[in-house]
């Protein structure tokens, strides 16, 4: 009985160290299980609403109850294993040995001290249970700003691009506004600011895999939809606008694919790459329509814009599989140039079933 505590303790705070400390994206059992009941659960009540704002209320309890239920399912049943582990070795007072073995787990983890066991194995797990327990509170003490700090992080830029584009965000928008302004030339800080954006989120958004299911704080604003927005912004200048090349935009380009990649593979989706020369959801006349507006704004464009959308059409293939992915995963807002289903948040992530890793 006591190496089964033992084990179950041990192998609960594996899964806190995997999960906290360890800078690599490592997903745990324990973690995929709490967070895919939080899910469901929510989901429930989501069955048969087909408006977006209830949704985005409901679903936006997601990512902050399965942070806390996972830090209590933590708390929980280490609690419990060093409950059994003061059973086990047993203690000389008197009184019911279950009651008394809770009592010794709690007064120990908390150090509150109130309760102390008989005998010299129990004074060991006794200590034992007060180290981990005070190591548990220092780890949620730094993991939970870690988590709030690369939130605020990221919607800070988005609501940065909202300004400058409205919402919901486009592709189209984000070239004619920054025209408009007379800031053409300076789009090279926007790629620039957002390929730094893109790196910290494949880094953050898999370190601490809830942040992928943070919505943010206005209904209409969502990280996948900005993601969608800027890439396409960054393709439509680089193969249909006739104005200097901008290097910022294709490295852009890259590291959004990138991102997108790490984080797909991370959850388990898609199961094979995206092809350049694969046929994509958005129609060529919403492309048509794009370029007509930003031509009758006055953006310089090339002349032969068939072959502008067979680039744009390659260059978009790359990234809007895993945008769909993404943007059906989180159920974000959608925009003219969303290629995923609206209501579709039911797709559970292979990262959440059990089996998968």
């Amino acid at each position: 009985m006591a190496a089964l505590a033992l084990a179950e303790v041990l192998a609960v705070l594996l899964s806190v160290l995997r999960s906290v400390v360890l800078p690599r994206a490592v997903p745990t059992r324990l973690a995929r299980l709490t967070f895919l009941v939080v899910r469901v659960s929510l989901l429930a009540r989501l069955r048969g609403r087909t408006d977006y704002e209830t949704r985005d209320r409901v679903l936006a309890l997601q990512a902050p109850l399965g942070l806390f239920a996972q830090l209590l399912v933590w708390a929980l049943l280490i609690y419990l294993g060093f409950a059994a582990l003061f059973w086990a070795v047993g203690d000389t007072s008197p009184g019911d040995p279950v009651a008394r073995a809770l009592e010794l787990s709690g007064s120990s983890m908390l150090t509150l001290g109130f309760d102390t066991p008989n005998g010299v194995l129990s004074d060991f797990v006794a200590f034992s249970a007060a180290g981990v327990g005070l190591t548990l509170l220092a780890l949620v003490i730094t993991y939970l700003p870690s988590v709030y700090g690369a939130f605020s992080r990221r919607e800070a830029v988005i609501a940065k691009l909202v300004v400058r584009v409205g919402s919901p965000p486009t592709g189209a928008a984000l070239l004619e506004r920054s025209w408009n302004l007379g800031r053409f030339d300076q789009l090279e800080e926007v790629w620039e600011g957002w390929e730094d954006w893109f790196i910290e989120v494949s880094e953050s958004h898999t370190t601490f895999p809830q942040l992928v299911f943070f919505r943010s704080p206005h209904p209409r604003n969502h990280w996948v939809l900005s993601a969608e927005c800027v890439l396409d912004g960054a393709a439509l200048l680089m193969t249909a606008c006739d104005v200097l090349r901008q290097s910022r935009s294709e490295l852009c380009v890259e590291a959004g694919v990138g991102a997108l990649l790490v984080m797909t593979e991370f959850l388990g989706v898609p199961d094979r790459l995206p092809e350049e020369d694969a046929e994509i959801a958005l129609p060529q006349e919403t492309f048509a329509a794009a370029i007509r507006q930003l031509g009758e704004e006055g953006v310089p464009l090339r002349e032969d814009q068939d072959a502008a959308w067979r680039e744009f059409r390659q260059i978009r293939a790359r990234y809007e599989p895993l945008i769909a992915v993404l943007g059906r995963m989180t159920d974000a807002p959608r925009s003219d140039w969303s290629s995923w289903s609206a209501s579709t948040a039911r797709h559970n992530p292979p990262l959440f079933r059990l089996g998968k890793r």
